[in-house]
């Protein structure tokens, strides 16, 4: 039971029992005819039936519901009791008392057949017992009997307080053979010569069935007697209830003469001193028979049992004639049914319990239009000329007695036939329609199994009619419809007939074009459900079937399902269709859309610029008929900033940066759909930067730097330096940058300073300043002679002054601002 756990083992167990429960034989009661003695309500019980009744705890409640008065039932004392015991004798208790008192140390008689009270006539053991109270009688023992007594009579002598020497002291038991009274005392040792002959006196008890008691004849009572009850004997004894035992008494007496005297006592063990013995006679004499206990006169040697109308259980004679109670399992005998064919059957069933006569056959159709009834001697046969796919009914009744036993049953139907002229009428991409004729005979029903040929998929039905619509197929797939006749219950089935056929493809669905272009475009849709070989696509214009080439760029089962048409027309209108390709040759409903190629490109683009606006231009030749738009698109660093329809072959777009390289696209436009594009690129013209100026000096550097110009892309810029008094020129491209710095300068010089944005090669109007070096001074002196024609002429400060205005200009004229320079006169009165 592999893992399960104790809770389901238990469940398991219980289930297994109340299914063996279930299945076991059932039991069936009868009441006798006639009333009769046990033995004959035996005899025809076992004849007619199986056996008497056994009663149970579970079936005693169900026989005291059906009957009313007394009944025999399958209990007697000896089960095996052969009848040879006349049960109608008087009964002899002297027989009885020889019986119990018999020295058979095994306990049986010929009376005896076993043990009572232990089977069933079944031979069920007697496990269960519902007796009134007082039954059943059990025959009381006898004390053992001899056939003479002995007797002693002694006079009694005078009683005294001395105790006597040691003695062996017993109490006479009832049946003693010594004769002696009750309580009497023999002395051990008599005062004559111990060489007189002793007498030894020996009881023995064999075979006692009951050693509680003794039957005391004295008093005619019982008196107990305890196995180890102590008497002192010269030999010990051992007394086990139900068992063998012996009681030897060792009695010496010594023996001289008649005038010997006892010793008597009547109630105890003291005893007078010693006197002579006193002189005694012995004889036997006839024992009177025992009293016979009263219920030994009721006692039956070998009853049987009835019942009470009540239920109860008392003791009968089995020679009265009573009602009596059979038993019988119930017949749960088969029939088997084998060679069936569409007008034969063979039949075999099981052989009835007991004496059957012979067996009552009834068979008969479940229309009931046919039925035969005949009496059968044997256990098979053999039904012909049957009708085929119909129901059959078998009924065999085992007689016995002239009693039906319980009926075996059995049912079959024929084989039925099979359809005539199988064929399909319709289909559709989920039905196929079929019609046929019906078989000769009956039938139930028509199994229908379509089966695929890829045998991914199997489909039942069931009909009745001679034609169906068979519902629930796959698209685009192969059947094969087998047809089975089937009987009610499903047990017959006639032979298979088939016929094959295919369902529709079904069609593509959500069917677009997409990627138009000028000379192709792509198609794509959802394939349909079920099965396909392929797909055809086919394209059209308003005038002829078109050429056109198509690929397949995507795997068959791929969802959506792609395919690219190529060599088209641009800018014209197509029709396109596509239609699934199935199996059996047949194709899916055709789906078709409309659709345009793209129009073709412009010509000639070109595009001009100022500072802040681009203008484009191109050439276009539309087909006939067509009408045409274009689109021009601007891009800055491949994102669109603006977009222009328009019919005309140009268009500008302005507010543009300054030097900005914009990408112009340009359209043409049909339906909504773009030719493929003519692009170009240009810039828009830069502009000078603003505010240049000095930003830092030294006396052999200057760092210039200016503001860019506004809403431009500008990133490089070239700067130059000169000075035409030092024959200096410099020119420096910075990047990106807003600042310039020259070194290697003269101090104290004055520098020119350009400055122009640069973009696509085209340089901007500069910007300019000047910048000086930090001077760093050098002082020059000079010593001038003055001579002059004119007497005192140079001492005059007229003359002086002249002549330091014309060299001032001369240093004027000569350094200008390019270089700093001053000229300073020293009066004559510091001169050394």
């Amino acid at each position: 039971m592999g893992n399960l756990t104790f809770i389901h083992k238990l469940c398991i167990s219980v289930c297994w029992g109340l299914l063996l429960m279930c299945t076991a034989a059932e039991r069936q009661y009868f009441i006798g005819p006639r009333n009769a003695s046990w033995a004959d309500a035996r005899n025809h019980c076992q004849v007619c039936f199986k056996e008497m009744v056994t009663l149970t705890p579970q079936n005693v409640h169900v026989i005291a519901k059906i009957i009313n008065s007394t009944h025999w039932i399958g209990l007697r004392k000896y089960i095996n009791y052969n009848d040879t015991y006349n049960e109608t004798d008087d009964y002899d208790y002297n027989s009885d008392y020889d019986y119990y008192n018999s020295t058979n140390s095994t306990n049986t008689s010929s009376k005896s057949f076993g043990t009572p009270w232990t089977l069933w006539a079944n031979g069920d053991p007697l496990v269960f017992q519902n007796w009134y109270p007082g039954f059943p009688l059990f025959k009381s023992p006898l004390p053992k009997i001899d056939c003479c007594s002995c007797s002693c009579t002694c006079p009694a002598p005078p009683r005294t307080t001395t105790p006597s020497p040691p003695s062996m002291t017993s109490p006479s038991i009832t049946g003693s053979t010594t004769g002696f009274p009750t309580g009497s005392v023999v002395p051990e040792h008599s005062t004559r010569d111990s060489t007189e002959p002793n007498i030894t006196v020996t009881n023995v008890y064999e075979n006692m069935t009951d050693s509680t008691s003794f039957y005391d004849v004295e008093t005619d009572t019982d008196m107990p007697m305890n196995a180890t009850e102590g008497a002192n004997f010269t030999q010990g004894a051992n007394f086990t209830q139900g068992a063998n035992f012996t009681r030897r008494a060792n009695i010496t007496q010594a023996w001289e003469s008649t005038t010997a005297h006892a010793v008597h006592t009547t109630d105890s063990p003291w005893t007078t001193t010693p006197q002579l013995p006193i002189v005694s006679t012995c004889e036997r004499s006839p024992m009177l028979p025992p009293i016979i206990p009263e219920n030994n006169k009721n006692y039956i040697e070998n009853s049987c049992v009835v019942i009470l109308a009540f239920g109860p259980w008392i003791e009968r004679g089995c020679f009265e004639k009573l009602p009596f109670i059979c038993y019988e399992d119930r017949f749960m005998g088969a029939i088997n049914i084998s060679n069936i064919t569409s007008s034969s059957a063979a039949l075999q069933w099981d052989q009835g319990p007991g004496d059957i006569s012979h067996y009552r056959f009834e068979a008969f159709s479940r229309d009931y239009s046919w039925n035969v009834t005949m009496d059968m001697y044997n256990l098979s046969y053999t039904l012909v000329k049957l009708t085929p796919g119909t129901g059959y009914i078998i009924k065999v009744f085992a007689v016995k007695c002239e009693r039906d036993l319980n009926p075996l049953n059995g049912s079959f139907y024929t084989i039925p036939g099979e359809v005539q002229n199988l064929t399909v009428t319709d289909f559709t991409e989920t039905t196929v329609s079929l019609s046929w004729k019906k078989p000769e005979g009956n039938y139930g029903f028509f199994e229908v199994i379509a089966v695929s040929t890829l045998g991914t998929e199997k489909h039942n039905q069931s009909v009745k009619g001679e034609d169906m619509v068979f519902g629930g197929l796959t698209q685009g797939s192969e059947y094969s419809f087998i047809f089975a006749t089937g009987v009610e219950g499903r047990s017959m089935w006639s032979k298979n007939v088939s016929i094959s056929n295919c369902t529709r493809p079904g069609q593509v669905s959500n069917l677009e074009a997409v990627e138009n272009k000028d000379t192709s475009l792509n198609l794509q849709w959802d394939p349909p459900q079920g099965n396909y070989i392929g797909f055809k696509v086919m394209a059209r214009d308003d005038y002829r079937d078109l050429n056109a080439t198509v690929t397949n760029p995507t795997n068959l089962l791929a969802k959506p399902y792609k395919v690219r048409v190529s060599d088209l027309q641009n800018g014209t209108k197509l029709g396109l269709f596509v239609k699934v390709l199935g199996v059996c040759g047949l194709e899916g409903n055709i789906v078709n859309i409309t659709a345009y190629t793209a129009p073709g490109p412009v010509s000639n683009l070109k595009l001009t610029a100022t500072h802040k606006a681009v203008n484009a231009r191109w050439d276009f030749t539309p087909n006939p008929g067509s009408n045409v738009t274009f689109r021009a698109k601007l891009f800055l660093n491949g994102e669109e900033k603006e977009s222009k329809n328009t019919s005309a072959q140009s268009v500008e777009f302005d507010n543009l940066k300054t030097a900005t390289n914009y990408i112009v696209k340009v359209y043409t436009v049909l339906n909504n759909l773009e030719s493929p594009e003519r692009n170009s690129s240009i810039y828009t013209l830069p502009v000078p930067p603003t505010g240049a100026k000095v930003h830092s000096s030294t006396k052999d550097s200057l760092t210039f730097e200016w503001t860019p110009p506004e809403n431009s892309s500008a990133t490089n810029y070239t700067c130059t330096l000169n000075s035409s008094f030092w024959h200096y020129f410099h020119p420096q491209n910075v990047g990106n940058t807003n600042m310039c710095t020259f070194t290697g300068l003269k101090s104290g010089s004055t520098y020119f300073f350009n400055v122009s944005t640069v973009s696509d090669n085209k340089t901007s109007d500069p910007a300019s300043c000047n910048g000086t070096t930090v001077v760093d001074p050098v002082e020059i002196d000079l010593s001038m002679l003055c001579t002059s024609e004119e007497p005192l002429y140079c001492q005059e400060g007229k003359t002086r002054t002249t002549v330091f205005e014309a060299l001032q200009n001369h240093f004027n004229k000569m350094l200008g601002r390019n270089v700093y320079h001053d000229v300073e006169t020293i009066p004559p009165s510091t001169q050394l």
